[in-house]
C-alpha cells in the first residue's frame, strides 16, 4: 500500500508539471500509449487463456471505458491539475465512492441507508478540510535586533 501511495502521488505532481510544460493533450496521448504498452502482456496472455465473444455490449463497453473513462477522464484530471493544487485535485477522488455507489443504487435500485449518508457527510467534511487547509502566507521578514 505504501509503495501504491508513493506512486500515485508521483503520478500526480508528475503528471502536473508535464502538463504544464507540455500541454494537456500531449501528456494524455503518452498517458494512454504507456497505459496501453503496459497492458498489452496481460491482455496477451488473458487472450491465450480465455474464449472472447463480441457482442454489442462488448462493443459498447469498450467505446465507453475507452472514450468517457479514458479519455475524457483522464482530459478532465490533466485539467484539474492545472487549474488547482495537486492536494485539492487528489482529494477530490476521495468522492468516486459517493458516485459509484450512487449510480448503483439508480442502476440496480439498491436502498441506501443511514450508514451511505453519514460516510458521504464525512467524505464531505473530509475534503473541505483537505481544500480548506491554507497556510499563512509568509509576511515580511523582521530584522532582529
Amino acid at each position: 500500500m505504501l509503495v501504491s501511495a508513493v506512486a500515485i502521488a508521483f503520478y500526480y505532481i508528475w503528471s502536473a508539471e508535464l502538463t504544464e510544460k507540455y500541454g494537456t493533450l500531449p501528456v494524455a496521448a503518452w498517458n494512454a500509449l504507456a497505459g496501453l504498452v503496459a497492458i498489452l502482456p496481460l491482455s496477451g496472455w488473458e487472450l491465450a487463456h480465455t474464449s472472447v465473444q463480441i457482442t454489442t455490449q462488448a462493443v459498447w463497453a469498450v467505446i465507453y471505458l475507452g472514450v468517457m473513462v479514458t479519455v475524457a477522464g483522464l482530459l478532465l484530471w490533466l485539467y484539474l491539475l492545472r487549474a488547482v493544487p495537486a492536494r485539492v485535485a487528489a482529494s477530490v477522488q476521495y468522492l468516486q465512492p459517493v458516485f459509484g455507489i450512487a449510480a448503483a443504487s439508480a442502476l440496480f435500485g439498491d436502498r441506501l441507508g443511514l450508514t451511505f449518508v453519514v460516510g458521504v457527510v464525512l467524505i464531505l467534511a473530509s475534503l473541505s478540510l483537505a481544500v480548506a487547509n491554507k497556510r499563512p502566507a509568509p509576511g515580511p521578514a523582521t530584522p532582529r535586533e
